[in-house]
């Protein structure tokens, strides 16, 4: 079930953090003075123990999103975005709750 309770927070929400590809991370090393060896965005599985685990990590890497929430709320909020995901993404028979993200890694010289 959707709820209308939440999107009022978010009308005017610019997200803060820029998420680029390869070219973009090349082309601005390259403008940098750097020579670029390496440029990759690596698929990641990132794992977290339990519900409690994933809240935790929600709580602290979500703040653009939490910082729109009344403090009252957020704890239903938080538990608002959990029960969504699991649903979803249940966690396996080790209790993890697994998570795709993608990793940048550059390797590059100044010469």
């Amino acid at each position: 079930m959707k709820t209308t309770k939440w999107p009022p927070f978010f009308a005017d929400f610019l997200f803060p953090y820029g998420f680029y590809g390869v070219d973009e991370y090349q082309r601005w090393l390259t403008r940098a003075g750097f020579k670029p060896r390496r440029v990759e965005l690596i698929p990641k599985d990132m794992k977290h123990k339990g519900k409690d685990g994933f809240a935790g990590w929600i709580r602290s890497t979500w703040l653009p999103y939490l910082s729109r929430i009344p403090e009252q709320m957020k704890e239903a909020f938080i538990e608002a975005i959990l029960d969504a995901y699991l649903v979803e993404h249940p966690p396996d028979k080790e209790n993890l709750v697994h998570v795709d993200m993608v990793r940048l890694e550059v390797e590059a010289v100044k010469p």
